[in-house]
């Protein structure tokens, strides 16, 4: 229920962040693709799968585990995305990411072995 309040208030936000960008530039958009159809069904799409059905799964997910569990899962997150971002779309990371990265790994094996 406060899941669905927060993605209810963004709605509203995102709603008047687009309204007073039409107003401010009077009337011109900064989005060329928002005469697009196509464009509008891939931001809804975006919107529904990744960020609402995403966000319900990890609550469930999270009710499964104990706090510890998913706090580490959770943290792992940015790594995650750095190896998908190579894997699928090879992308490279700078030494510092990787630093970093190793930082978050190191930081969840120490919180596993408590």
């Amino acid at each position: 229920q406060l899941m669905s309040r927060k993605t209810f208030l963004l709605a509203i936000l995102y709603t008047i962040w687009c309204g007073l960008e039409i107003v401010i530039s009077g009337g011109a958009s900064q989005w060329v693709g928002w005469s697009s159809v196509a464009a509008w069904a891939m931001l809804f799409y975006s919107a529904l799968g990744p960020g609402t059905v995403a966000d319900v799964l990890q609550q469930k997910g999270q009710k499964t585990v104990n706090a510890t569990v998913a706090n580490i899962i959770l943290s792992l997150e940015p790594v995650f995305t750095a190896i998908f971002g190579r894997l699928l779309l090879g992308e490279v990371t700078s030494v510092v990411e990787k630093a970093g990265g190793c930082l978050i790994l190191i930081a969840a094996l120490v919180a596993t072995m408590r």
